[in-house]
C-alpha cells in the first residue's frame, strides 16, 4: 500500500461512495504487455517470459500490479519461466465479483493460470497480502505447488497482535469506510515504467479493487487461519531489514511482533529458510529486488533436484543464487 492514505474516523465512516483520486492518465495509452484471459465473467491479464519448469507466479500485495515485479521478473525468466498478473480491478485487469477475500482471489488465479494454458507445478512468489492469496493457492492445490517464496508477507495475527500494542488507527477498518489515495509512483521502477505505473493506480477500478479488499482483510486473514496447513515444499520467507515503525518504545514492540511472526512462517514447514532484506523496508520486491531474486532461484532449484529428504538450501545453491 505503498501510494494510499486513508482515513477511518467516525467522521468518515459513512460511505463507501469512490472519490476522486485527483489524478489523471489512462490505460489506453498503454497496451498491456501480456495477454487478457476469460476468467469467470470478467478479463484478467496475465505476462509470461522465459521457458523452463517450474513456472514462478508473482502476486503483489495490497495496490500493488504485474509491474511491482519488474526488477524481478527478467532475472528468474532467464532460467524457467516466470509470470506476473494483474488480480481483478488492478493494472489491466477488469473488476471482478463478488467478495475481495483471499479465496476468491486464490480461485481466480487457479482459473487464470489453467485458461492460459500455463500447467503447474508453480513456485508462488507472494509481497505482503500476496502472501495469504498464495498459501491459500498451495493449501487448496498442493499437487500444483512446487515452492514457496514469501516476501515480508502478511500473517494471520497481525491485526490482534499489532493492534494490542497500537495506540494509532487500525491497519484494516472495521465497518463502512471512506479512503482518500493519493497515487505516488516508486522512485525504484524503471524510468519508463513510470508514466505507466501512474496510470494504472489513477483509475477508478483501482479505487474500488483497493477499497473492496481492505475491506475484506481480516476475513482473508480469518481464512488462513483456518488453513494454517502448507505442503512440504521448498520454502523461502523473505523478510525486511529496516524498519517501518518510528523509533518509540511502542514502535519496537511492532518491529519485534512483525519479526516474530516472520519467524513464525519459517517454522510452519521443515523445509523453509529465513532471508532477511537488510537494505529493504516492506516494499522489498523494489527495494532490494536482488533479494527476492535469490530467494526464487533457491526454491527453483531445490524443488528442480526434487529430493525432500534433504534441507534447504545447500552451500552450493546459496553460492549459485547470490544476487
Amino acid at each position: 500500500m505503498k501510494f494510499i492514505r486513508y482515513a477511518a474516523s467516525a467522521l468518515v465512516m459513512l460511505s463507501m461512495a469512490p472519490l476522486s483520486t485527483g489524478a489523471t492518465g489512462s490505460t489506453q495509452a498503454y497496451p498491456a504487455p501480456g495477454k487478457l484471459v476469460f476468467v469467470r465473467d470478467h478479463y484478467m491479464h496475465i505476462n509470461c517470459m522465459g521457458e523452463g519448469h517450474p513456472t514462478v507466479v508473482m502476486d503483489s500485495g495490497l495496490g500493488g500490479t504485474s509491474l511491482d515485479w519488474a526488477l524481478i521478473q527478467p532475472e528468474v525468466a532467464k532460467y524457467t519461466r516466470a509470470c506476473t498478473y494483474d488480480r481483478s480491478g488492478y493494472g489491466w485487469s477488469d473488476s471482478g465479483f463478488g467478495p475481495r477475500t483471499s479465496v476468491n482471489l486464490m480461485s481466480e488465479l487457479h482459473m487464470l493460470l489453467h485458461a492460459a494454458g500455463i500447467p503447474g507445478p508453480y513456485v508462488l512468489v507472494g509481497h505482503s497480502f500476496g502472501g495469504f492469496n498464495i498459501r491459500l493457492f498451495a493449501n487448496a492445490y498442493p499437487e500444483e505447488t512446487a515452492g514457496l517464496v514469501l516476501v515480508d508477507a502478511s500473517h494471520e495475527q497481525q491485526f490482534e497482535r499489532l493492534e494490542r500494542v497500537s495506540s494509532g488507527p487500525s491497519l484494516a477498518p472495521r465497518g463502512r469506510f471512506v479512503m482518500y489515495t493519493q497515487p505516488t509512483v516508486p522512485a525504484e521502477l524503471p524510468q519508463e515504467l513510470k508514466p505507466v505505473a501512474l496510470a494504472l493506480m489513477s483509475t477508478t477500478a483501482t479505487y474500488v479493487a483497493i477499497t473492496r479488499e481492505l475491506a475484506a482483510f481480516r476475513q482473508s486473514a480469518a481464512q488462513v487461519a483456518h488453513n494454517e496447513w502448507l505442503p512440504e515444499v521448498p520454502t523461502v520467507v523473505v523478510t525486511r531489514g529496516e524498519r517501518v515503525w518510528p523509533e518509540t518504545a511502542e514502535g519496537d514492540l511492532k518491529e519485534a511482533i512483525w519479526r516474530d511472526m516472520q519467524e513464525d512462517l519459517v517454522r510452519r514447514n521443515d523445509r523453509a529458510v529465513h532471508l532477511i532484506a537488510h537494505y529493504s523496508g516492506h516494499y522489498i520486491p523494489l527495494e532490494q529486488p536482488g533479494a527476492v531474486s535469490s530467494a526464487v532461484c533457491i526454491v527453483v532449484e531445490t524443488a528442480r533436484a526434487g529430493n525432500p529428504s534433504h534441507g534447504l538450501p545447500s552451500m552450493w545453491l546459496k553460492q549459485r543464487c547470490r544476487p
